[in-house]
């Protein structure tokens, strides 16, 4: 029975990782703070080398943002034709918030890779 169980969860985790893979590019880049000089400087500049890949997943973000910002305005319509005390405003209240939280994270995340790529393009080390 527990053999049965492993495969199962192997396999969620090798999904979970290739939709994390798909979303977040850093996976690919090389960590430039540790180990020797020589190590680092090379490391930057296979990071310098990949930083191409950033600009599409820049504009994936953006296309993630606005569809989640529809995604709340429909939901805050909804909220406004709902009765305050009833279950369903409570569900559409939720359902907003959780994607109001999705944009804030998805801005978070254009903010980062933005920054990184001008950082990759133009700091020379």
């Amino acid at each position: 029975m527990a053999d049965e169980i492993r495969p199962s969860r192997q396999s969620c985790s090798s999904r979970v990782q290739y939709c994390w893979r798909l979303a977040i590019p850093f996976w690919m880049f090389r960590d430039a703070h540790r180990g020797t000089v020589e190590q680092r400087i090379a490391n930057y500049r296979y990071n310098r080398e990949r930083r191409g890949v950033l600009p599409f997943y820049v504009w994936k973000w953006i296309a993630i943002a606005l569809c989640l910002m529809q995604v709340m305005r429909i939901f805050s319509d909804l909220m406004a034709r709902t009765a305050a005390q009833s279950a369903d405003h409570l569900c559409v209240t939720l359902a907003c918030m959780s994607a109001g939280i999705g944009f804030a994270f998805a801005c978070m995340v254009i903010v980062l890779l933005t920054a990184t790529y001008f950082y990759l393009a133009w700091v020379k080390q």
